[in-house]
């Protein structure tokens, strides 16, 4: 085990700069993981001042995902609302909406927003670990990360290889009972020489999803295709230029809203996403001032929406947000006789938005006044110090300052502002196996092009009518953080370990941005035509809200059996009024176990879900969900041993097939479910 904040400096390079050695485990979380996300340099999770879990290739080779929320609904403080299409997905951390967690996939910033419908889009098979970071980190990554980070890595040649081998390919394909899905996918890959390439493709053909209740979601199927290609040249040792370029495409016939329950509006949505990025690593030798990392990127996220209802049966509605980024990041050491160790990540990140959004009703692309086309442009500079004091104590201060822009092209008016925003770490390790943890760190968000600049007819029911207005004053969301806690792990002569660690929090929002309906004298016009109600709604400053709670997560593991999880309690409170925000979490607790047959080449195990009722988290009688239970069951067996390799897996979730609710009392979730899958690796 690591000791102290040398650690940080003892650890093997990150991905950027070389390969981790990552220690064996078949755990749900590997707390003895590697995370970048956290800090922009390579720490194991467990080390980190705060809270950070990583999903690792073996657990998702356990889990074998459809959707991210296999995948994160057991982590602590940490869940995916939205019902149970995968395109509905939206993340919540801390309590805090999906707006508020910044989300990356291989680096690139997935900054799409669409009214009711999902943020991301990635074939969860090319995944190769997924990390999230609790608690703002705006200090490294600016506007978006106040409830967090969502971070997810795709595969390289390196994680499929065969021992020894410098060719593979892989076939896969796989069956789920709840939605009737089948998949299949491809992958050929090589590592020879200085070359490194990787190429995939797979595709998924799922029905209507099958609930808790008995009956089908209607409108809940779906078909994705995804692509992916990476290649890595390395010309020389410490030197290496990737290319990457993924697509995904989803296509589904489903309600305009699909996070809702009604039925009354359907469209062929159409979802594809392309994504691509450069990137330049530099860290010559021993150096101990160049370890550098340049990437160039641009992703691109888009809807188009055609009528299957009669009432919309002329829509042909399209949206997109095109993020282009640049990022450039150098980690240098250095060594002072009374400040002790140093090791410094610093640089630049430029990135921008472009919102479009049109309708082809008539043939001819007319601006939707509800979603403004418009463009975001940020710039920032930053810098991080990590400081190996006497006494076994590490600093770790940062500070990053942004300055932004938005733009809606139907307006002459523009907002800009910027924002500094800080970060402290401290650890103390009084014992080889033990340590505590302060955090201090600031996070902000920036409204969007919409929320600014929207306009138009929201909505008319019956007699009333409710008008989008822009809201051209609206400032930045800020938050303030402060946490504390503790990690413990000891490692037997047996050889098996205990680990674990407590985190408790505080976040403190300001200006928090909400929507505020102003009910108004009807006008004459409407009047005229029925209208007894008139409103106004717009985006606003709120005074602010307070999230409270703890996290822990734990691990026990031998080497023939394991067993690990996490549980987490939230509350809020709404400056002013006292009341309890809407996306408050239930108290959860979660936990995962299993047993090795070295002999048999097989892993058997189940898993437990326990998570409270929301009737004191939430004000909203809609909200206040019943607590459940959800268990499950894992298989993994390789019954070919040698070459080819052949993998065989089973997984069962909601094994009782009980009907509950996760955020809206009346939107079930997904009833038992039973997936096989085998995998040959070539």
């Amino acid at each position: 085990m690591a000791t102290a904040l040398g650690s940080p400096f003892a650890h093997a390079t990150s991905r950027a700069g070389g390969s981790i050695a990552e220690p064996p485990s078949d755990a749900l979380i590997n707390l003895d993981a590697i995370t970048v996300s956290s800090t922009r340099t390579a720490w194991r999770a467990f080390d980190v001042p705060g809270m950070t879990s990583v999903v690792d290739s073996r657990a998702l080779d356990l889990l074998q995902p459809q959707s991210m929320d296999d995948i994160l609904r057991a982590l602590p403080n940490v869940e995916l609302f939205g019902g149970p299409r995968r395109t509905a997905e939206v993340p919540r951390i801390r309590g805090r909406n999906s707006e508020n967690v910044l989300i990356l996939i291989d680096g690139m910033r997935q900054n799409y927003g669409g009214g009711h419908r999902g943020r991301y889009f990635i074939e969860p098979d090319l995944l190769r670990s997924v990390e999230i970071v609790r608690g703002p980190n705006s200090a490294l990554y600016g506007s978006g990360a106040q409830g967090g980070i969502l971070s997810m890595e795709t595969k390289d040649a390196s994680d499929l290889l065969l021992p020894g081998r410098q060719y593979g390919a892989r076939l896969k394909t796989g069956y789920t009972s709840a939605n009737d899905e089948s998949f299949a996918g491809a992958a050929a890959y090589g590592a020879s020489g200085p070359v490194e390439w990787l190429a995939s493709v797979t595709a998924r053909d799922g029905g209507d999803i099958r609930l808790g209740t008995g009956e089908d979601l209607p409108f809940s199927g779906s078909e994705l295709r995804a692509a992916m290609f990476k290649a890595t040249w390395r010309p020389s040792p410490g030197q290496s230029l990737s290319l990457v370029h993924d697509t995904a495409r989803e296509e589904n016939v489903q309600p305009t809203n699909p996070q809702g329950s009604s039925l009354s509006s359907i469209v062929n949505r159409k979802t594809k996403v392309e994504g691509s990025r450069a990137r330049y690593v530099l860290h010559p030798g021993q150096s101990d001032w160049v370890d550098l990392e340049a990437v160039l990127y641009r992703v691109k996220t888009g809807n188009r929406d055609l009528g299957v209802s009669a009432s919309l049966v002329d829509r042909d509605e399209r949206r997109s947000v095109q993020t282009t980024g640049f990022n450039l990041i150098n980690r240098s050491r250095l060594e002072t006789p009374f400040l002790g160790k140093h090791r410094l990540a610093y640089g630049v990140d430029v990135f921008g938005d472009e919102n479009v959004a049109r309708r082809f009703d008539t043939g001819v692309g007319l601006p939707i006044q509800t979603s403004p086309e418009g463009e975001v442009d940020y710039e920032a500079v930053f810098i991080q110090d990590e400081i190996v004091l006497p006494g076994a104590v590490t600093l770790i201060p940062g500070l990053r300052y942004d300055k932004f822009k938005s733009k809606a092209v139907t307006e002459a008016f523009s907002s800009s502002d910027d924002d500094l925003s800080l970060k402290l770490g401290v650890i103390w390790r009084p014992h080889s196996e033990f340590f505590v943890f302060g955090l201090y760190s600031e996070g902000f968000l920036t409204p969007d092009v919409a929320q600014i600049f929207r306009t138009g007819q929201h909505f008319r029911i019956g007699s009333r009518q409710q008008d989008f207005v822009p809201s051209l004053g609206l400032k930045p969301e800020t938050s303030h953080n402060y946490e504390g806690g503790f990690g413990f792990e000891r490692k037997l002569a047996s050889g098996a370990r205990l680990q674990t660690k407590l985190s408790v929090f505080l976040q403190d929002s300001h200006d928090t941005i909400s929507r505020e309906v102003i009910i108004l004298p009807v006008p004459a016009e409407l009047a005229a035509v029925g209208i007894t109600q008139y409103e106004h709604s717009r985006a606003a400053n709120l005074e602010g809200a307070e999230f409270k709670g703890s996290e822990l997560e734990f691990g026990y593991t031998t080497e023939t059996w394991f067993i690990n999880g996490g549980a987490s309690t939230l509350s809020s409170r709404i400056d002013g009024t006292g009341k309890r925000v809407s996306t408050t979490p239930a108290d959860k607790f979660s936990v995962q176990g299993g047993k090795r047959f070295a002999a048999a080449r097989l892993t058997l195990g189940g898993s437990a879900l326990l998570v409270g009722n929301r009737r004191s988290k939430v004000e909203e009688p809609q909200y206040q969900t019943h607590g459940y239970a959800d268990f499950g069951f894992f298989a993994v067996w390789q019954p070919i041993s040698g070459y080819p390799e052949a993998t065989v897996n089973l997984t069962a979730s909601n094994l009782f097939d009980k009907a509950y609710a996760r955020d809206d009392v009346g939107l079930f979730a997904t009833g038992r479910s039973v997936q096989a899958t085998l995998t040959v690796r070539f």
